[in-house]
């Protein structure tokens, strides 16, 4: 048999001082040690797979850390060793004829393909002596296949072996015969292991649909034990010959202890119990909503759990959902929560109050860790804080500070893929959906999502390509044993209805219809499928009626703001684009009497003026502040307005918007309890009404508003709702706004002119749920079912766009060097950045042919910047981009 020993697994980096490589079979070994521990007797995942796969526990942690040890067998081919020359150490010589041409993952299905028979054959595998049909014998080598799949796909995507060739890439010459190598490590890693193989469930179809459900799962598993087993921190290399046994005992389980426990992943944290909402709300003099009771009395516990929780903003939505998390928590039904919201500012702002509240779900003892996951955390302050204070040794349980400071694990909060592996996650929903496509990794996030309780706020922002991935995603959390809750204040009933379906096909239950329409709406599906619907009730004193006047034109408008100055008032106007709101802002700066108090923003911003913005309307608008300072206060602004700030004004204006997004901004209308003030009142800005509109209705208006929303039906509809209620009417007519727009009825009322255009809308909505099906991996057909997905040349996404849109970066020259436009501070290339659309990028100035050699030196010090679009703003006579206004497309014509 082949010498093991003369094989490298992991090279180091540096001269530092240790072992110049670490054995290939002792970092096989290491990531299975990883997996043994994150499969220990007490640990939630080994129960769950016993349970679902039939399989005794001990019997099924020997079988899968077995096939774990399995995972870089593929680094026995010559040519992967041929990678690296390792001095000092007795290994197989590279030769040149065999070329790295394929990655190791694939060569190790490659060679466990074309020798799995003869290793069963030849007892390598210690495989039962069983006596099969060729038919059953061909079933089980297909649900072997099954079997390896998430193993060797431990990097993050399935494998695929087909048309690769063993003798391309396995040498066997007078040094050593590779492949004799790797048979010679299997035996005696199989003799140490003794695995039990499950030939009977093989061989039933049922058993194996299941495998291939649980697949995804196991898949994460292979993806963290091999993170951590790779880890230098925790693993020592060891260079000298060890036996496996010795090495398992002394070394690996040991090592692999220490890495499992540093990381956070050796055991779930203490659930502090529940004992009502006095405790939750620490006895502070505060009456809790009718929602919050509700949340405190239904039952919870008994299976998988599905909540739709429909409210006005202010109700405590979100404290209902910590009420009944923290609720299935203690029941022994959840063992963590994710957070999970529609933009980055969303995300940011919930990280931020859990870092007071996360510590209510688990006792302090038990160290929950907190992370927040979405694309620029690392521009967060708060999360950075906790980062750094574990960096530094000094965070929570080293410097006893009080309990409501966010906990990051070191390990957890270095990557966003691992955040969902945290006992409390807050991001964005797109670091869940994820989990569904085909990029790098997503089997880990499946595999964090297992068994949380999955919050999902502002449901109703989704368009029909989240929605269609949202239900893939809660029938599979729901077939996978864990809950959810959703949170909105404006859901269409069809899309209410459309969730709870996919629940009830997660849980495997008869599909029944939710039917109340009352609002506010408590609703629950337990894992029976069973739908319980409680109204509730509404406080006087939460009972609001905003008035909407109509307004013809922008000079209209800007008398309204004026006025509205004059009397010391601060005032919001929300345009549905940036160019409107940069036209507006122009109008605004220039009448009033202190350009100082009116603020512009919008999305076409580098991230470091975003942030100053964001932090400006907070300190001038929001809840702390001042009469003094938003006295004669003008905030301009698109859609960030609703979507990303916690901000109250006096008056707001508008243009006309489909009736959720109006029903958002008004939210921020006299948000705050500040004492007298005038009747709350939106004014809209809209093309005058017409009972019979012709098709150019919208665009002769507002153009840059019927540029947005494609479909003048869904404007017309909303003027139509608001003219027939008299304004908005909340909790009273919150039902009606929302069906008389996007129901079943508002087909009838449509006017003849704007049919094609709803039927365009209509047709395009069809079209973008049949690519969210498309794109979603199909997770019944199990992890290597279907291995083309992973393309690279696929470009897949969360959310669908008309047009692909690219970051671009903002440099300025100085002494003929290119450096980020936020200038020396930290994250300078992140915060130097926007997001455009194709088209916008195209009007962008090119670099010269002079600039190149300084931006690839700039690449070279920012790797985050070698997919960015440069653009040097001063070399571009066309555009403009200034702190004040932003990005200025095509200034000259």
């Amino acid at each position: 048999m082949g010498n093991y020993f003369l094989y490298w697994g992991k090279t180091r980096r540096n001269d530092g001082p240790g072992a110049p490589c670490h054995l290939l079979p002792y970092h096989n070994l290491d990531v299975a040690a990883v997996g043994w521990q994150l499969l220990a007797p007490q640990a939630p995942l080994l129960r769950e797979l016993a349970h679902r796969l039939r399989i005794e526990p001990g019997r099924l942690r020997r079988l899968l850390v077995f096939l774990l040890g399995l995972h870089d067998i593929g680094k026995f081919a010559r040519s992967f060793q041929g990678l690296a020359v390792v001095s000092g150490v007795s290994l197989v010589p590279p030769l040149e004829r065999y070329e790295n041409t394929v990655r190791h993952d694939c060569l190790g299905a490659v060679l466990w393909q074309a020798n799995q028979r003869r290793w069963r054959r030849e007892g390598v595998l210690r495989w039962p002596d069983v006596r099969v049909d060729r038919q059953s014998r061909a079933q089980m080598s297909a649900g072997l296949s099954h079997l390896v799949a998430p193993i060797f796909g431990h990097h993050g995507q399935p494998v695929d072996a087909a048309n690769h060739r063993v003798e391309r890439f396995f040498a066997n010459d007078e040094s050593a015969d590779d492949t004799n190598a790797a048979t010679s490590f299997v035996e005696h890693w199989a003799e140490l292991m003794a695995p039990e193989w499950p030939v009977e469930q093989l061989l039933d179809p049922n058993w194996c649909e299941q495998w291939n459900r649980q697949s995804w799962r196991i898949a994460g598993w292979a993806v963290a034990s091999d993170w951590l087993g790779s880890n230098e921190d925790f693993f020592d290399f060891q260079a000298n010959e060890i036996a496996l046994s010795d090495y398992w005992r002394d070394f690996a389980l040991p090592q692999a202890a220490n890495a499992v426990r540093a990381s956070g992943l050796d055991c779930a944290p203490e659930p502090v119990p529940f004992t009502g909402l006095n405790a939750w709300f620490d006895g502070s003099n505060i009456v809790p909503t009718p929602l919050q009771k509700q949340a405190e009395q239904y039952p919870v516990g008994g299976g998988s759990q599905l909540f739709v929780l429909e409210d006005l903003t202010g109700s405590g939505k979100t404290e209902a959902a910590c009420i009944l998390a923290q609720r299935l928590l203690d029941a022994g039904d959840a063992r963590g929560l994710f957070f999970a919201l529609p933009t980055m500012a969303t995300s940011n702002a919930m990280y931020a109050r859990l870092g007071a509240l996360h510590r209510r779900f688990f006792t302090a003892e038990s160290a929950p860790s907190c992370v927040l996951a979405h694309g620029a955390r690392e521009l967060n302050e708060v999360f950075q804080h906790a980062v750094d204070k574990v960096l530094a040794g000094t965070g929570d349980h080293a410097s006893g500070e009080p309990s409501n400071a966010a906990a990051c694990n070191r390990w957890l909060a270095d990557s966003r893929k691992k955040a969902l592996l945290a006992d409390v996650g807050v991001g964005t929903i797109d670091q869940v959906l994820m989990g569904l496509l085909a990029f790098r990794h997503q089997s880990l996030r499946l595999f964090g999502l297992a068994g949380k309780v999955l919050v999902i706020d502002e449901v109703h922002a989704y368009d029909v390509y989240m929605q269609r991935l949202l239900e893939t995603l809660l029938e599979y959390h729901a077939g996978e044993g864990g809950s959810a809750i959703l949170l909105t204040a404006t859901l269409p009933q069809s899309m209410r209805a459309a969730l709870v379906a996919a629940w009830q096909r997660g849980c495997q239950a008869s599909l029944s219809a939710p039917r109340a329409d009352d609002f506010p709406l408590f609703t629950a599906v337990g894992s029976d499928g069973a739908i319980a619907e409680q109204p509730l009730t509404t406080p006087d004193a939460a009972h609001r009626h905003v008035a909407v006047a109509w307004l013809a034109d922008e000079q209209a408008a800007l008398d309204v703001v004026m006025a509205a100055v004059e009397r010391g008032e601060s005032i919001a106007w929300v345009r549905n684009t940036v160019d409107d709101a940069i036209r507006a802002y122009e109008l605004v700066r220039g009448a009033h009497s202190d350009s100082e108090r009116c603020t512009l923003f919008h999305a076409r911003y580098a991230m470091i003026d975003r942030q100053r913005i964001e932090q400006q309307v907070l300190d001038c608008l929001g809840k702390s502040s001042t009469p003094d300072e938003r006295s004669g206060r003008v905030l301009v602004a698109t859609q960030v307005f609703q979507e990303s700030l916690d901000c109250d004004v006096d008056r707001l204006i508008s243009d006309l918007a489909p009736i959720d997004a109006l029903i958002q901004r008004a939210g921020r209308l006299q948000r705050h309890g500040r004492g007298e003030r005038a009747a709350p009142t939106m004014h809209v800005l809209a093309p005058s009404w017409a009972d019979d509109p012709d098709a150019e209705w919208l665009r002769r208006g507002l153009p840059g508003t019927h540029a947005v929303y494609r479909d003048p039906g869904l404007c017309w509809l909303t003027q139509r709702v608001l003219r027939e209620c008299h304004g908005l009417h909340l909790p009273r007519d919150a039902r009606k706004l929302i069906e008389d727009v996007y129901g079943e009825p508002a087909e009838t009322w449509l006017p003849e002119g704007l049919r094609e255009a709803s039927d365009e809308r209509e047709g395009k909505a069809m079209a973008d749920r049949s690519m969210a099906r498309f794109n979603a991996l199909d997770l019944p057909a199990g992890y290597g079912g279907n291995p083309d997905r992973w393309q690279p040349e696929r470009e897949i996404g969360t959310r669908l766009s008309d047009e692909p849109s690219r970051q671009v970066v903002l440099l300025r020259e100085e002494s003929g060097e290119l450096v980020p436009w936020a200038g020396a501070v930290a994250h300078a290339a992140t915060l130097s950045q926007i997001r455009l659309r194709e088209s916008q990028v195209a009007k962008l100035a090119e670099l010269s042919s002079v600039q190149e050699p300084a931006w690839e030196r700039l690449v070279q010090r920012y790797r985050s910047l070698a997919f960015a679009r440069p653009w040097v703003v001063a070399d571009d006579p066309s555009n403009a981009y200034d702190a004040v206004y932003g990005l200025r497309l095509s200034i000259i014509p």
